[in-house]
This record gives C-alpha cells, sequence and structure tokens, in this order.
C-alpha cells in the first residue's frame, strides 16, 4: 500500500474512531447553555440564512459522498467517501435541528447558491466532482465555521462548529491525495475542459458569498475578508 493509499484508509479509521452523537452533543450543549442564546430578531434572520445555506450544503455533499463511493475504483478512496457520506449525514441532521430550535420566519437564498452545488452534484465527471466537493465547496464551508465560531454570537452554535471543522478537514484530505493520482494522465483537452469547469464554479461560489454580502456584515463578518480566503 502507497503512502497515499495509507492516508485514505486512516481517514476512514480516524471517522470512525471520532464518531459524535449529534442528538447527544446538541442535547448537551443545550443544557449547559440553558437552551439558545438571545440574539437581535434581524441578526438571528440573517445567521439562519447563512445557516441555511451551509444545511443545502451538507445535504449537497451527502448526496455528493454517496455518488463518489460508487464512481471510485480505488478501495482506499472509497473508505474515505464512504466516512464522508456518514459525518454529512450527521451534519445535516443536527444543523437542521438546531433551525428548527430558532424562531424564524421562511427564508430564501440566491439561485447561485443552488447553482453551485447542483454543478457539482450533477457532473459525471470524477475528477470535476472531487474538486468541486472536496477541493472548493469544503473549503469554503469550513472557513464559514471557523469565521461564525470566532464572533461567539451565539454559544449553543459555537461549541457545536468545532466537531464540524473536525470532520471537514479530514474530508479535503481525499481531494488532496486522489485527485493527484486522476490528473496524472489525463490528455490536454481534458486537462483544460477541468480547468474551464473549476473557473466557472468558482466565480459561482465567489456570486453566491457575495449575494449573501449583508447577511455576513450583519452577523459581525467582514465579508472581503471571507471573500479573499475563498479565492485562496
Amino acid at each position: 500500500m502507497n503512502r497515499h493509499d495509507e492516508i485514505l484508509t486512516g481517514i476512514y479509521h480516524r471517522g470512525q474512531e471520532r464518531i459524535w452523537d449529534g442528538r447527544h452533543v446538541l442535547n448537551s450543549l443545550l443544557e449547559k447553555h440553558n437552551g439558545l442564546g438571545e440574539m437581535d430578531p434581524i441578526t438571528r434572520r440573517s445567521l439562519n440564512r447563512i445557516l441555511t445555506m451551509i444545511l443545502r450544503g451538507e445535504e449537497a455533499a451527502w448526496k455528493i459522498s454517496l455518488q463518489l463511493g460508487a464512481m471510485l475504483d480505488s478501495v482506499p478512496a472509497r473508505l474515505a467517501a464512504t466516512s464522508q457520506s456518514h459525518d454529512e449525514a450527521r451534519h445535516f441532521y443536527v444543523l437542521r435541528d438546531y433551525l428548527d430550535l430558532t424562531i424564524k420566519a421562511p427564508v430564501t437564498l440566491p439561485k447561485t447558491i443552488d447553482q453551485t452545488l447542483d454543478a457539482v452534484i450533477h457532473t459525471d465527471s470524477l475528477p470535476k466532482k472531487l474538486l468541486g466537493m472536496q477541493l472548493m465547496v469544503e473549503p469554503v464551508a469550513l472557513t464559514i465555521f471557523q469565521e461564525i465560531r470566532k464572533t461567539e454570537l451565539e454559544p449553543v452554535l459555537c461549541d457545536l462548529l468545532p466537531y464540524y471543522e473536525r470532520d471537514e478537514a479530514r474530508h479535503v484530505a481525499l481531494g488532496v491525495h486522489y485527485l493527484p493520482s486522476l490528473m496524472k494522465d489525463m490528455i490536454p483537452l481534458n486537462f483544460l475542459s477541468l480547468v474551464a469547469w473549476q473557473y466557472r464554479l468558482f466565480m459561482l461560489e465567489l456570486r453566491g458569498l457575495k449575494d449573501m454580502t449583508r447577511d455576513f456584515r450583519e452577523i459581525g463578518l467582514d465579508p472581503n475578508h471571507l471573500f479573499a480566503l475563498a479565492e485562496q
């Protein structure tokens, strides 16, 4: 087994070792903080819009990781994708349960959010799916988790997000360690197609973040800082 296969297999085993019970964690945090913290209604609405965007992303990541499990020929890579699908299912239901606890009006999201996620869900190209999910969508989600946590805006949420961050950091490794093996023998035409697709996805992702500018500012985040991190 080569080094990359060892790392990918290790992702699966670390995921098994670090599984957390989402229901227990959320209930424990609610008990610790005596429920959700008080928040200005306008700020809460903006936070809920951002969290709804993340919820859509978690659901898409769940679907995509299941797709990857069926598409990957490498057993170590398939193990890593399987571990991710388990994590994403937990991320989805815990965040959904958290949002259900808030007093909220229905929120709408910019079309660019769904367009970005749909581009990754519906591509039949394994390199594009890995690039889009593991190396573009996941890092942006991880950045938003970290920045929201720094605001200390709502105690339950800020104590919950580190669990997400630890899982998402593992997910990125699948793209980092497996995508190069798919690209090394890629013919120039396919490589150019991948680069062009990456650029289109990046612009969609960036427009989606810009469309949420008012909400980021409302919860105390600097959109320009987020855009810079996303670009990196």
